[in-house]
């Protein structure tokens, strides 16, 4: 017992898990928090579940019973097969397991989601066939997706099981259930023959069914989960027509008036009286139909002579008892907003009614408490789908197109169509070249017009939303073709317009209730479509604005990006700012881990706005902004958003007339190509940063390019050039007096000595480098050293200061969360558990800084960490599992120009072909760690710009 409990205890340690065994009278107890444990959690999300479902939340109650029904782990207790662990297994799914998923299924028919239950049933019922509840359910659900034909043989094949296995209750429940379901009304409310007969009378008038619709589209394509939305939001349970408004909502051209059109063709048999579709043109050129118009349509189309009646009210009395005695399916198409049919709502109260619009109708579904259902572009098959349809089989020579062009179209059904009629009304046109085309916003925007005025064209559409909105609404919206990206913050955008930020939530609102722009999470951030987007940028340019709004953008991401720098990495220079534009307010950070994830969050923006700086001229803004970044992203791993905002940070520089700026990018440059393994690349930019800066007498330049042409010497294995000049840039930090190159000089020079085998040395210099890092408070370099430390005192023997250096750095590294720096430190920590003959430690230490490598793309790395891992697996006589993991190290050392490394491996691996083990230490290199070179000093910046 004592051996299992220290395990235990060691496991809880190494894994770092909230819990640790406690020992009291005699006993252990598992000291954990409750609230992580799956059954305490299961059960604390089933209650809230049922307080939503109790307060008609059925979306929450479906989301947080889904949750808690995922906390499901297979089998629990698997490994104990004592009779009381069994009981417990099969109380839990009686008492907790089978209700909760009867709650959900009954949860996802209330809030309109028939077939997810349906979906969640399949599974369930194989497992349980003999659960009567599951059967009910099933029932249920076919009913409310409209699957009546589905309903009996269910029953009757169930009920026929249930009588085979000999349970006759539950057969006997589900037949009441199955009858009670199917009965076509409740005898309380059946027409007698002589009401009937009276009510035939009322509306002899009219025998003849509605029917008005346009002509249903020859082949529709996708929408089946909205078209099954549709029916079990206007059937009741006997499958009639339920008396109910529903709102199909979505942006131009996305195909509400065609999926409700097919919608109402596959329908109309349910309504007796018929069904109409009237278009109040809300959004086009045609004025828009009012209510009192709307009412006569209604009057003529019941053959009710609009004239006997003058006035607007008795028009509207007569309309509402038609409708009464016959009530019908009504559509109304292309409604502007609320007030445009909320005088018709009482009057179509016997009706099931739908309305389509590209406002979301917020009073509608808020205040009456009315479903909306919002259309989004098709999915990627879909689209490919349509387009090889529209365009009469063309995509046989070219398929591989129609995904390029589903693309370019956003998977919005109106272009796609469009662009279909263009390529099958031009046969000599190839789908490449039409694809080509239409990377031009312009061309793509204005496609389908054929110059008589009445063409269908994107920019008609969308120009129908936009001059229907507010002022404040439409500049958001230029504002929003300016940002490059297509998801924003309102604080970018506040800036952007130099307006608070309540003020821009209030002008996205209103744009995200005429579904011009997206809402996509709980996040406070907005996305549009590609095409919107590129309509707000013609706008933005056509508007001629100016440069405030972009100068203002850049600068807010600029100053934010500065203090998100600041925050992570103190102690590291920065560029000196330029002064912030008026009306920009950055967002400043408590903590760095907010700094890291705002970074992360908006990376993709910081690299659009790097070369959107760069194309406008805007050069100041597009050096600058890389090197805000370059530190966060390289934790991360993201050396290529590093490499390319760099590339175009040197342009930006030179254009701007800067040479200690670009020669500071010009290092960083070379820096991160020697990571990446690109040596000749790296030495290009190296001696280019080395000429600008010696022409401009610039010492602590030279010092930042001279260490990392050392590096270079040391990255080719030529250690004892790489320890001459690392003394030389040693002596130079003297002179230049600044503690963050000394440090690196020190510390660099150590790594130099201990690959020269000087371990000693090596030792020394690394201690001078932590004592200088302390004083910065360079926590990043610290663990680098605690690091390097560990490294170098495992080789020579003296394991105790070693697990010291790392117990240190692994206490960092949960502070600073850089990845690189984490796996370097990883496979450190296999050697010295390897050394120390602990290699079910080391192994568990090489195989996290194997994945981390493969996450971070770390080739270096991750050749260093299967180095590692197959000299353990060496020494514990699997050779040929570390002949493989030795040989993929070889490969990646030979794929980055390490040559004598690589060699060193293949050595090794002959002797394990020779099967005679032997002890390979693997020196530690540290390939990670460049020197980043400052930034022009702010006293520079005044004396080139004078």
């Amino acid at each position: 017992m004592y051996q299992y409990v220290t395990r235990l205890r060691q496991l809880f340690r190494e894994t770092r898990a909230p819990a640790k065994l406690v020992t009291a009278n005699g006993r252990y107890t598992l000291d954990v928090d409750p609230s992580l444990i799956d059954y305490v959690a299961f059960r604390k999300a089933m209650k809230d579940a049922r307080a939503f479902r109790d307060s008609d939340e059925h979306l929450r109650a479906c989301e947080t019973a889904a949750r808690a029904i995922g906390l499901w782990r297979e089998h629990p207790l698997a490994d104990l097969t004592t009779r009381p662990a069994e009981d417990w297994r099969m109380s839990f799914i009686q008492s907790d397991w089978i209700p909760a998923n009867t709650f959900l299924l009954d949860a996802l028919i209330a809030a309109g989601q028939p077939l997810g239950a349906l979906q969640r049933l399949d599974d369930l019922e194989r497992d349980h066939p003999d659960e009567p509840s599951f059967a009910k359910l099933h029932l249920k659900a076919l009913n409310s997706a409209g699957r009546r034909g589905e309903i009996t043989a269910f029953y009757l094949r169930k009920y026929r099981a249930f009588r085979a296995d000999g349970d006759g209750q539950a057969a006997d429940e589900l037949r009441e259930f199955h009858q009670k379901l199917t009965d076509p009304a409740p005898k309380s409310i059946q027409i007698t023959a002589g009401i009937a007969d009276r009510k035939t009378e009322q509306v002899k008038e009219s025998v003849v069914p509605l029917r008005r619709l346009p002509r249903d589209i020859d082949r529709f394509v996708g929408r089946e989960d909205v078209l099954a939305k549709l029916d079990s939001l206007t059937i009741d349970a006997t499958g009639a027509p339920l008396a109910t408004i529903v709102c199909v909502t979505g942006p131009p051209g996305v195909g509400k008036t065609t999926t409700i059109g097919h919608w109402a063709h596959r329908a109309a048999g349910r309504f007796a009286h018929g069904v109409i579709m009237i278009d109040l043109h809300g959004f086009s050129r045609t004025p828009r139909l009012e209510a009192t118009d709307v009412v006569d349509v209604l009057l003529s189309a019941l053959d009710f002579r609009v004239d006997r009646i003058v006035s607007p009210a008795g028009r509207m009395a007569k309309l509402a008892t038609l409708l009464s005695q016959r009530p019908a399916l009504v559509v109304l198409d292309n409604v502007e907003n609320f007030g445009h049919v909320q005088p018709l709502l009482d009057v179509l109260t016997p009706c099931t009614v739908l309305l389509t619009s590209r406002r979301r109708m917020t009073p509608l579904t808020v205040l009456h408490n009315v479903p909306a259902v919002a259309l989004e572009p098709l999915s990627p098959a879909e689209s490919c789908e349509l387009l090889a349809h529209r365009m009469r089989n063309r995509e046989q020579d070219e398929p591989e197109v129609l995904e390029k062009l589903a693309r370019l179209c956003d998977r919005i059904p109106l272009v796609l169509s469009i662009v279909a009629d263009r390529a099958a009304s031009r046969g000599g046109l190839r789908l490449r070249t039409l694809a080509d085309q239409l990377e031009d916003a312009e061309t793509l925007l204005t496609i389908g017009d054929d110059g008589d005025g009445a063409g269908i064209h994107l920019q008609s559409a969308y120009s129908w939303s936009y001059n229907l909105l507010e002022e404040a609404e439409q500049r958001m919206f230029r504002l929003l073709g300016l940002h490059p990206g297509t998801e924003m913050s309102p604080a970018a955008l506040a800036s952007a317009g130099a307006i608070s930020v309540s003020a821009a939530r209030r002008s996205l609102d209103a744009l995200f209730a005429a579904h011009l722009i997206q809402h996509p999470s709980d996040l406070d951030r907005y996305r549009m479509h590609d095409i919107l987007h590129r309509y707000a940028a013609t706008l933005a340019d056509r508007e001629g604005d100016g440069d405030g709004p972009r100068k203002r953008l850049l600068a807010f991401y600029l100053h934010t990006a500065f203090n998100a720098h600041a925050t992570v990495h103190p102690h590291k220079p920065r560029p000196p700012m330029i002064p912030l534009e008026s009306g920009t307010v950055p967002l400043d950070f408590d903590s760095p881990a907010a700094a890291r994830q705002w970074c992360l969050q908006e990376r993709t923006n910081l690299n659009a706005l790097v070369e959107d700086a760069h194309r406008n001229e805007l050069h100041e803004y597009a050096w600058r902004i890389p090197h805000v970044t370059s530190d966060i992203y390289d934790r991360y791993g993201f050396y290529d958003d590093i490499v390319n905002g760099l590339a175009i940070a040197a342009r930006s520089a030179s254009a701007a007339g800067n040479p200690v700026a670009e020669a500071s990018t010009l290092n960083d440059l070379g820096q991160v190509h020697m990571l990446l393994g690109n040596d000749e690349t790296a030495d290009h930019y190296l001696r280019a940063a080395y000429d600008l800066v010696h022409e401009q007498g610039d010492d602590f330049g030279r010092l930042a390019v001279l260490l990392n042409m050392a590096r270079r010497h040391h990255h080719a294995g030529r250690a004892k050039e790489a320890i001459t000049r690392y003394r030389e840039c040693l002596a130079l930090a003297h002179v230049v007096r600044d503690p963050g190159h000394l440090g690196t000089a020190e510390y660099r020079l150590g790594d130099a000595l201990e690959v020269a085998g000087e371990h000693d040395a090596a030792v020394e210099h690394y201690r001078r480098a932590l004592e200088v890092r302390r004083e910065t408070g360079d926590t990043s370099g610290q663990m680098a050293v605690h690091t390097a430390l560990a490294g170098v005192l495992t080789q020579l023997g003296r394991y105790d200061e070693a697990s010291l250096h790392g117990n240190k750095a692994l206490l960092l590294a949960d502070e600073i969360h850089h990845l690189p720096a984490t796996m370097k430190l990883y496979t450190v920590l296999a050697g010295l558990a390897h050394a120390q003959l602990k290699d079910r430690e080391a192994i568990q230490y090489a195989d996290h800084a194997i994945d981390l490598s493969q996450r971070t793309h770390n080739a270096t790395g991750q050749a260093r960490a299967l180095a590692s891992m197959g000299c353990i697996l060496a020494d514990r006589g699997n050779a040929r599992d570390a002949r493989d993991v030795l040989e993929r190290a070889a490969v990646l050392y030979r794929d980055r120009g390490r040559h004598a490394k690589a060699a060193e491996l293949e050595s090794r691996i002959a002797e394990l072909g020779e099967d005679t083990i032997g002890v390979l230490t693997v020196r530690r290199r540290d390939d990670e760690d460049t020197v980043a070179m400052l930034p022009p000093s702010r006293q520079a910046n005044r004396e080139l710009h004078g």
